[in-house]
């Protein structure tokens, strides 16, 4: 059995551990949050650059995409005048954006074949300094396969 006087100084100890323990993961606390303020500084830039290029693919696409079908849409006429119209009806479902600002498809019409050259405004969504509007143009030729 230990004496009254062991169990005072047993007890100091025993409360001198548990206050270093609770500064310990005070230590432990502050420092998991500086370095989660430090990948946040890091990884926020990171996420918003990735939006920006998966807006670039996509405009990239959504641009070929219209040169290719106003060019089958042209092809598929028989006169320019034709053409123009057929260009203008596949333009009809588009719709400008905060994001794509603008489309313009220019046509040419000969006998043997049709060249539509799209070009699409894009305003990027987060925009890094410099860097805030691109403009794609895509080009596509297609034989005029329409009966005279």
């Amino acid at each position: 059995m230990l004496t009254p006087h062991l169990n005072v100084r047993y007890s100091k100890e025993r409360h001198a551990k548990a206050t270093s323990m609770k500064k310990r993961s005070r230590t432990r606390k502050g420092s998991s949050l500086a370095e989660s303020a430090v990948a946040a500084i890091v990884l926020i830039p990171i996420a918003l650059a990735i939006l920006d290029l998966i807006v670039l693919v996509s405009a990239n696409t959504m641009n070929d995409t219209t040169a290719k079908n106003a060019a089958r849409a042209a092809a598929n006429q028989a006169n320019e005048t034709q053409a123009e119209l057929a260009v203008q009806n596949s333009l009809s479902t588009f719709h400008k954006s905060s994001i794509i600002t603008g489309i313009d498809v220019a046509l040419q019409y000969t006998l043997e074949q049709v060249t539509c050259t799209s070009t699409m405004n894009v305003h990027l969504p987060v925009p890094f300094p410099g860097f805030s509007d691109f403009v794609f143009k895509a080009k596509d030729v297609e034989p005029v396969i329409a009966q005279k």
